[in-house]
């Protein structure tokens, strides 16, 4: 597969910038301050996802140094904890991992639009938008990665130009009243459900680790990528929320969906408000191309071991996995057309959250039995820890402030072991362990 490896650091780093900077940039603030958290509380939250992801970042680097092939979860837990971990770790990817963030981007992004165009349909067009970039993925991967490049550059660009215009709106004037903390809520099952919604946001820190198969020196490229590109975005995401906060009071966005459509308006009126609108939309392209990119190396992972369909491990005569992204793209049509966004933003990060957290574990597993030849992890045990740490706190709480969303991933974990036990039988993957 050597011919594979073409994506450098610089396009291994734009993926996890792309796969981060997503809906939850725009929207989770909304959905925070309903949760009760003030302006201090939220850039807290804000501050700690950052920290955990970078933790993650650290112990997934480490992992998928040792371990340089595509798809992510599913191929690490499968060699170092369980097959059938794996697996269910693979469906839940393809089915709510990149799928449900595909669609949320999707409807997010055509939700924007249709605050300057009444009566834009929403749900179609974000079916029509993914089938549209599943065309131009399933073609090559140069094709894919450059345009990738492109619109990821750009996005940052106008979120930096954002967070300036703000910043110099607001750039006197006392603000301590804003960064105040609320130390009752930081120990509540809301603070949990808050950093829920953060890790969702921060979701895609561990982009790199899907297309593994495709990165040059892959060794070097993977933890790098995964650190750069997750750094980059912590700070982008803090400085953004805090112009959020310097334009509007956390408790006038709580439950708003279009949060930069509405700190725009609030700053310099609805026909700018507008114009933000569709920037922000243009925005939103970057991760469902992303997305679309990397989502599905897991199910040619997957194919390639007999879990799936063979046909899906398939590549056409560019290297690409096409049958496995026009199964993405479907999948994530129907989710696109059918679900309720707030819902499908806990149930997502609830889900990836648990697999997240199995794979930092198997780090140890790694360490204990002397078969990580490349040390990334630095401060370890310390990393995994409080990743760990974190994880469980989130997940208990979460359950506990919101058990349908929690139900429903509960339920997709269960549906995953059971598909596991009919696939199980032709698996083949014993081959690929550490050695």
């Amino acid at each position: 597969m050597a011919d594979r490896r073409v994506l450098t650091l610089t396009a291994a780093t734009v993926t996890v910038v792309a796969n981060m900077i997503g809906t939850g940039a725009f929207t989770t603030t909304g959905f925070m301050a309903q949760n009760g958290a003030g302006g201090g509380d939220i850039l807290l939250a804000w501050t700690l996802g950052g920290l955990i992801a970078l933790c993650g970042a650290l112990c997934y680097g480490e992992v998928g140094a040792n371990l340089p092939h595509s798809g992510g979860e599913y191929y690490y837990l499968s060699r170092l904890i369980h097959p059938s971990l794996g697996f269910m770790s693979g469906a839940v990817s393809v089915i709510v991992g990149f799928a449900g963030p595909i669609a949320a981007a999707a409807m997010l992004m055509n939700s924007y639009v249709a605050t300057v165009i009444p009566g834009w349909p929403v749900r179609a067009m974000a079916a029509a938008l993914i089938m549209g970039l599943a065309v131009l993925h399933s073609r090559d991967v140069h094709i894919g990665s450059k345009f990738q490049t492109i619109i990821t550059v750009a996005k940052v660009l106008l979120i930096i130009a954002f967070i300036g215009a703000v910043f110099i709106a607001f750039s006197k004037g006392d603000h301590s009243d804003m960064l105040r903390l609320n130390s009752g809520f930081l120990v509540s099952s809301p603070f949990a459900v808050v950093l829920v919604l953060v890790a969702f946001a921060y979701a895609g820190w561990n982009a790199a680790a899907y297309i593994g198969t495709e990165l040059k020196d892959p060794q070097r490229t993977l933890p790098r990528s995964l650190l750069l590109g997750t750094t980059i975005v912590t700070i982008l995401y803090f400085l953004l929320n805090l112009s959020y906060l310097l334009a509007v009071p956390a408790q006038k966005l709580s439950g708003i969906e279009e949060v930069g459509y509405t700190v725009a308006t609030a700053l310099w009126g609805s026909a700018t408000g507008g114009v933000v609108s569709m920037l922000i939309a243009l925005t939103l392209l970057c991760p469902i191309s992303s997305m679309l990119m990397v989502g599905p190396r897991i199910a040619e992972a997957m194919a390639r071991d007999g879990f799936l369909p063979t046909w899906l491990s398939e590549l056409n005569h560019r290297n690409v996995p096409a049958r496995s992204i026009w199964l993405q793209a479907g999948i994530a049509t129907l989710i696109a057309i059918t679900l309720d966004f707030n819902t499908l933003l806990i149930y997502i990060g609830f889900t990836l959250n648990i697999f997240a957290a199995l794979t930092v574990l198997s780090l140890f597993r790694l360490r204990r039995e002397g078969r990580s030849r490349i040390k990334i992890c630095v401060g370890y045990p310390i990393p995994p820890l409080i990743f760990l740490g974190f994880t469980i706190w989130m997940t208990v709480w979460s359950i506990q402030s919101a058990p349908r969303a929690a139900l429903y991933g509960l339920l997709t974990l269960a549906s995953g072991y059971i598909l596991y036990l009919f696939r199980a039988r032709g698996a083949r993957l014993a081959v690929d362990v550490v050695d």
